[in-house]
């Protein structure tokens, strides 16, 4: 204390206390000082408590102060945070009223319980209340410690026989889990915003609510917190941009004025330098400095050459050995080993060992036989040869000192030398974890491969201060809850376990609370917080997970993103360099070839030269034949077109823009179309040119006979084909197909008559499709068909489905099969074909990084089966459904011990996903980077002790850290890679489409536009005002800013009245806020009633004011049927919560204050991203749908078992897409897997066909594939579409001009002008004006503001309608905001009677000057002067 008082009266006497800009209190740096000695001295008199964790993470933030970079970096995180300023208010609204949604519709619903059924209930001493709240009446499901949640829908849970369902007792999870109260109902939806176990509290949901539920969260919930988190995201993102800028225009500017200061010192020695040399004399001086500067530098030289050959003999015998210089034959030896390492081969060589190498420490499995094991070591023997050749050729031929030079040979050298220890030690027990560092020799590969080779420059490039600032919040972190909570958790260690034992995620020491508080970065933080809540108080532990949670999110944000930018530098770096490994192939195909030729005596230059000479040829052909291809789509002869082609130069064809490329492409359709259009329909040649050729008896003269009449069959079938009707009823049939696999559940063998007619649907479906494939062959040609991918696709589901039909009549089941009606859909729908073709050309660009990320799973992969094959095995009693004790069963030969004396219940198992294999450890590796099952995974890790060992609690604990490091290198760097490539080409698409949006069609980019233009302009603005005075007063008093800020808090208020609302509310609190909801409605119905006296039939012309008078309507009934409407749906108030659209609206008639014009930016710049995200969302749609059918298809008849129950499997259609929706977060999928991975005996084959047992492979693949989807591909599109738009978003929004107002303008025009002239007179200009509707108006007084107009005049004081428009509009929206002056000429030569006159134009202000001129010469005076100003602008 001393030490921290002494150096803050240091600062207080050198800087100053608190009066100055420098002072000790305006830095913040320094109030940490005051709160550690406040703390500090409090402490000496007081027991602090919790509070005083304040003077621990005061102390360790002072860590930050030591070194400048830090200082920096966390200055500028605090500057990003304040800029969250909106998005934080906006995020805490929208989630107030998620929460509001989900306190009405689900409030006490999960107090649903299944309680036993007394008999003696018809008794007086029967006491209900006892009897419902004693958990042992409940039923519970086995394994889970909190009772089955039902309800009394005939789509909720059902309780078994026995039980009733009825509400009583607890909630869920210690009461933890529930809509009680909003503050309950905002800590779920808060749960379900961050995904953190988001499954289980929907699952509890659609219990006790009901299957249809699932709509509130499809369409409130989801997209709510969709567009909450993608606002955030944005926001971070476009702060760190501007972050980036303003450093890049700092060092710029910085850069300019050093090379300012450079030149000025430059220049202030050159005249130094001439002023030295103006005589002859210092001339002479300054050349006998020169000469004798040379004779020291020639001294210096031969001192140097002295003293080397001088130098000790031991030294120089040193220098001779590291760079291998020794002696005449080591030199030969030298040169020779320098070429052979410079083969090109030699490197192909040593890249085919790494390869090969990794696969053999891939096949190690458990269990292996001894033939196998022994032939792994002898291939790891082998490879551990070579490579120690290698690195003793690469010494012999570059010397130690040229060796060790290069990084990546430090790092063979150290893999080498860990190999040969091992070999050396294998027998010594506790060094067989060196065989781990075998696969690190897969990261060789980064040499050759540019990608890995970036991803590993990611990694290091991770090391700096952002990344020490985590580290060092982590750790504060920790330090912090193991202060708060470590003396909680021992007193209180019973109370979240019966056994009185320890939970794993607790801080009662620091390893522990390391991990809890890492656990919580990654955003998993509920168990841990409830069992927290269980220990310690509610409020400490809320406080201190949001915090840690919401600071580690921004950091691991903040990280994240400077990754990305540091990443442009690698790419910029990595696109400099060439690509070794291509170039080494390159090399090897051309040195083997040559050897070959040499050994035939043959010289392979001149067989080099033909090649060369083919391939000139050839690209001159693909030259020619580029414009004939254009050609041919025009002509419809057959004719050979090599006669008249043209040579066409490569550089043009090469090096042409993508604009001036699309330019063409689109001028070429519009050639196609016209001449379509002209020539009516005509259908194109049905085969190709080569067949043709071959076989000229296809080609038939269409002008008469035979010919004729199939060129007019064709014409008409092209008629039928390319109509819309024909289009729509093929759309409407492939919709009706798949709408009729939902039926195919397994109740449909108990359904015979629906089965028929599910058969019949199916042969016309088929017949359907068969007819518009020969049709589309007869209109098209087999030449224009299978040259489309779409028709393609079409072909072969047809033919699958033909073949499907062929099986069924054979006996051959196939179901699956017909789950590929689906990929029909999206050939007739554009957005989809849009986001098909932005992920297929993805997908060159993204196969490189699934690569990457594919090697980096295999490093993993093979460590954790080296460290864990055969380990995850345990004994398990099936009676008590536990595990034995490591107390009763050390390992697998005593567990087979019990079952020999036939103990039935003892069974040896393996855990469902391990590390016994590469392919079980990629599972595994999965489920850990995606699910939230990865728990259950690092539990049983952390039990392992020994293979076919029992496992123990925490034995192993510190194998965590191997998890650690996988989320962090597999997962977070990999993550990054991914996105920035995705990003990147989507970059590169909108540069090649011009900056147009790759995620719209060409309709939704009009919409778009239509959509900005429509909320730029304000609500009220074309809204006539009423002539009456009284209505006028009316219409002022409404659409006033006062009166909607008046109803906008009625609004809050309204609000608050709905939060305070609970559960357990008391009978007289349920009466106030009846009352109080009766005076709100009256108000809103006196509101409703002015507005529309005021505005007339303009009333209903506002979106806003629909809304209010649909949910006006629905509270005056909810007040006479509010028991119905509470029961079947959800109480009428909620309805009010959509009127809070009204402050959206308000932010837009506040754009000039900053905070309401971002918060305006943020909801339109997602507004503009409906139309791409409703695209993304179809295919999202058809994806679900499809994965549900083929889920219902193949895993219908799966035990229950984990996630798998009666309401939750794939029996039916809908508790399939339940579960699939379930998942589409990758949350839960491993509970959903594990039954499916069961085999016998753990599955039953012998059940009426086919049992309850799946494949696996079947299984891992379906929900392999789903999950890598979405995870890789759609929630990544998701986010990088939000992100383009809010970065190209403009911040003002300017209001345009729209067609109301033109029309109100020249409705009043008319009033003072009947005659229709486009000219009135100056004298009634200010009428006009005033008479004008707003935003265009000028009230009066408005004489000076006319006059400042300049406006021009026509001859006798009359000014043109075009001028006064184009001025007005010009002042009120600005340049941008009106219209030119061509378009208005254009409007109101349209709407005008009398042709404008061509007068000469006079300007006001000449007039004046004039006038004042005038006035001067006769000798006004100065009043005089003011009058004839004032009268001259009248």
């Amino acid at each position: 204390m001393a030490l921290f008082m002494f150096e803050a009266l240091v600062k207080v006497v050198a800087r100053g206390f608190c009066v100055g800009r420098f002072t000790f209190l305006r830095d913040p740096w320094n109030w940490l000082d005051i709160i550690i000695i406040s703390t500090l001295l409090v402490s000496q008199f007081i027991d602090l408590g919790k509070f005083a964790v304040l003077m621990t993470i005061s102390l360790l933030l002072k860590i930050f102060t030591c070194s400048q970079g830090l200082k920096k970096t966390v200055e500028a995180l605090v500057q990003s945070v304040k800029r969250l300023d909106c998005v934080i208010i906006l995020t805490v609204f929208c989630l107030s009223i998620l929460a509001i949604i989900g306190l009405q519709f689900f409030m006490g619903i999960l107090k649903n319980k299944c309680v036993i059924w007394s008999m003696n209930t018809n008794t007086t001493e029967f006491d209900f209340h006892n009897h419902t709240t004693s958990p042992e009446n409940y039923y519970y499901i086995p394994g889970h410690p909190d009772p089955l949640v039902c309800g009394n829908q005939s789509d909720t849970e059902r309780c078994p026989d026995g039980f009733n369902c009825v509400k009583a007792g607890s909630n869920p999870n210690f009461g933890y889990t529930s809509y009680d109260s909003f503050f309950w109902s905002l800590m779920s939806l808060f749960r379900l915003m961050m995904h953190d176990f988001w499954e289980g509290l929907m699952q509890l949901t659609l219990r006790a609510a009901g299957k249809s539920y699932l709509i509130v969260f499809l369409l409130v919930f989801f997209p709510g917190c969709f567009f909450l988190l993608s606002l955030i995201l944005a926001v971070v993102v476009m702060t760190r941009a501007e972050q980036e800028e303003a450093q890049g225009a700092e060092a710029i500017q910085r850069e300019e004025e050093f090379g300012r200061i450079v030149e000025v010192l430059k220049r202030r020695e050159e005249e130094q330098a001439s002023s030295r040399a103006e005589t002859p004399e210092q001339q002479d001086s300054l050349q006998k400095k020169k000469s004798a500067a040379g004779i020291r530098a020639t001294k210096q030289e031969h001192v140097k050459e002295a003293e080397e050959h001088h130098r000790p003999l031991c030294c120089t015998c040193t220098d001779a050995f590291l760079k291998g210089d020794c002696c005449g034959c080591w030199r030969w030896l030298k040169q020779q080993s320098h070429t052979f390492i410079m083969n090109p081969f030699f490197d192909l060589v040593i890249i085919i060992c790494i390869i090969v190498s990794t696969i053999f420490t891939a096949m190690e499995h458990y269990p292996m036989m001894e033939e196998f094991s022994e032939t792994l070591v002898i291939a790891h023997l082998v490879f551990h040869g070579i490579f120690a050749a290698e690195m003793i050729i690469k010494l012999v031929a570059m010397g130690l000192h040229g060796y060790f030079q290069v990084r990546w040979h430090i790092f063979d050298f150290i893999l080498v030398i860990i190999s040969l220890v091992q070999l050396g030690l294998a027998d010594v027990e506790g060094l067989s974890l060196l065989h781990i560092f075998l696969p690190f020799r897969v990261f060789r590969l980064a040499r050759w491969w540019p990608m890995l080779h970036m991803f590993l420059k990611i990694v290091w490039a991770s090391v700096g201060n952002l990344t020490l600032v985590l580290f060092i919040t982590v750790f504060m972190f920790s330090v912090a809850g193991m202060q708060l909570f470590q003396s909680d958790y021992k007193a209180n260690v019973c109370r979240p376990s019966y056994d009185c034992q320890l939970p794993r995620w607790h801080m009662e020491d620091f390893f522990h609370s390391f991990i809890l508080v890492f656990r919580v970065f990654c955003g998993q933080c509920l168990e841990s917080l409830w069992d927290c809540m269980k220990v310690s108080n509610d409020g400490v532990c809320v406080t201190f997970f949001m915090i840690v949670l919401i600071v580690g999110k921004l950091l691991i944000l903040h990280l994240f993103l400077n990754l990305l930018f540091i990443n442009d530098q690698l790419v910029d770096s990595e696109d400099k360099t060439t690509n070794t490994l291509q170039s080494t192939m390159k090399q090897t195909r051309t040195w083997i070839p040559k050897s070959i030729w040499t050994l035939w005596g043959k010289n392979y230059a001149d067989q080099d030269h033909k090649g060369d000479t083919k391939k000139d040829n050839k690209e001159e052909y693909l030259a020619l034949s580029s414009v004939s291809s254009d050609q041919l789509t025009l002509d419809d002869n057959h004719t050979n077109m090599a006669t008249w082609e043209a040579p066409v130069a490569m550089a043009e064809i090469e090096f042409r823009t993508p604009e001036n490329a699309q330019e063409k492409e689109t001028e070429h359709c519009d050639v196609i179309q016209k001449l379509k259009d002209e020539t009516h329909l005509e259908p194109e040649d049905c085969c190709c040119n080569r067949c043709y050729i071959c076989c000229p008896f296809l080609e038939i003269d269409t002008s008469q006979g035979t010919g004729r009449v199939w060129s007019n069959f064709r014409r008409a079938c092209l008629c039928i084909v390319q109509h819309k009707f024909f289009e729509g009823f093929i759309v409407f049939i492939i919709l009706l197909s798949c709408a009729a696999l939902v039926f195919e559940d397994i109740y449909l063998e108990h359904r015979p008559v629906l089965q028929r007619v599910l058969k019949m649907a199916d042969l016309v479906f088929t017949f359907v499709f068969l007819v518009e494939m020969l049709l589309k062959w007869v209109a098209f040609g087999f030449k224009k068909y299978f040259t489309s991918f779409w028709c393609w696709l079409d072909f072969l589901i047809l033919n699958v489905t033909l073949f499907s039909l062929m099986g069924n009549m054979l006996g051959y089941t196939s179901r699956s099969l017909r789950a590929l009606r689906t990929l029909r859909v999206p050939s007739r729908f554009k957005g989809m074909r849009v986001v098909l073709k932005v992920l297929a050309v993805m997908l060159p660009s993204m196969f490189s990084v699934l690569l990457v990320i594919l090697v980096i799973w295999l490093f993993f992969s093979m460590i954790g089966v080296n460290l864990f094959a055969g380990k995850f095995s345990y004994c398990y009693n099936d009676t008590s459904e536990e595990l034995f004790s490591f107390y009763v069963v050390k390992n697998k030969s005593e567990c087979f011990s019990l079952m020999d004396l036939n103990f039935s219940e003892v069974n040896w198992k393996t855990w469902t996903f391990n590390f016994d294999n590469v392919g079980m450890s990629f599972l595994s590796l999965l489920i850990m980077g995606t699910s939230s099952g990865w728990m259950d995974i690092m539990y049983a890790a952390v039990d392992s002790r020994q293979v076919e060992d029992q496992p123990r609690y925490e034995i192993n604990m510190y194998m965590y850290l191997y998890f650690i490091c996988f989320i962090i290198i597999g997962c977070f760097f990999t993550l990054n890679l991914f996105i920035r490539v995705i990003i990147d080409t989507i970059h590169q698409q909108r540069h090649k489409f011009g900056g147009k949006h790759v995620f719209l069609t060409d309709q939704q980019q009009k919409y778009l536009r239509t959509i900005k233009k429509r909320f730029s302009e304000k609500l009220n603005n074309t809204v006539p005002r009423p002539q009456n005075c009284c209505l006028a007063w009316l219409f002022h008093l409404v659409t006033g800013l006062y009166f909607e800020i008046f109803m906008v808090v009625v609004i809050f208020f309204n609000m608050v009245v709905l939060m305070v609302e609970t559960d357990d509310q008391s009978v007289e609190k349920s009466h106030v806020l009846y009352w109080i909801y009766l005076i709100l409605v009256a108000i809103f119905l006196v509101e409703f009633i002015l507005k529309i006296i005021a505005l007339r039939q303009h009333y209903f012309r506002n979106g806003l004011h629909i809304v209010d008078f649909v949910v006006l309507i629905l509270s005056i009934i909810g007040l006479f049927l509010a028991d119905i409407l509470e029961k079947y749906f959800c109480s009428p108030s909620l309805f009010s919560v959509m009127r809070l659209g009204r402050l959206f609206a308000l932010c837009g008639a506040f754009h000039h204050i900053r905070f309401a014009r971002r918060i305006w930016m943020l909801i339109m710049g997602f507004v503009m991203s409906l139309p791409a995200l409703f695209n993304i969302g179809l295919l999202f749609f058809l994806i679900v749908y499809t994965f549900s059918i083929i889920g219902m298809f193949n895993f219908a008849y799966v035990k229950n078992e984990m996630m798998i129950d009666d309401m939750f499997n794939f029996k039916t259609f809908g508790n399939s897409i339940i579960s699939m929706t379930m998942i589409t977060t990758s949350s839960g999928w491993a509970g959903l897997l594990s039954p499916i991975m069961s085999i016998s005996p753990d599955c039953d084959l012998r059940l009426p066909d086919p049992g309850n047992c799946a494949n696996p492979t079947v299984g891992i693949v379906f929900f392999s594939s789903y999950i890598l989807l979405f995870c890789l591909l759609v929630i990544q599109l998701f986010i990088v579409v939000i992100l383009e738009l809010f970065n190209t978003a403009s911040p003002e929004d300017t209001e345009m001009l729209s067609d109301d107002h033109l029309q109100m303008f020249y409705e009043t025009w008319r009033k003072f002008v009947p005659s229709g002239s486009q000219v009135i007179l100056y004298s009634e200009l200010a009428d006009f004006c005033d008479g004008l509707q707003d935003p265009l108006r000028i009230p009066k007084p408005n004489t000076i503001k006319l006059t400042h107009l300049n406006l021009p005049l026509f001859p006798g004081d009359q000014i043109s309608c075009l001028d006064v428009l184009r001025t007005i509009t010009t002042q009120v929206f600005g340049e941008s905001g009106g219209v030119d002056k061509a378009k208005l000429d254009e409007i109101f030569r349209i709407n005008s009677q009398v042709p404008c006159e061509q007068v000469s134009f006079i300007s006001s202000t000449q007039c004046a000057a004039d006038l004042i001129q005038e006035h001067v010469r006769d000798g006004d005076t100065e009043g005089t002067l003011v009058q004839v100003v004032g009268g001259a602008s009248q």
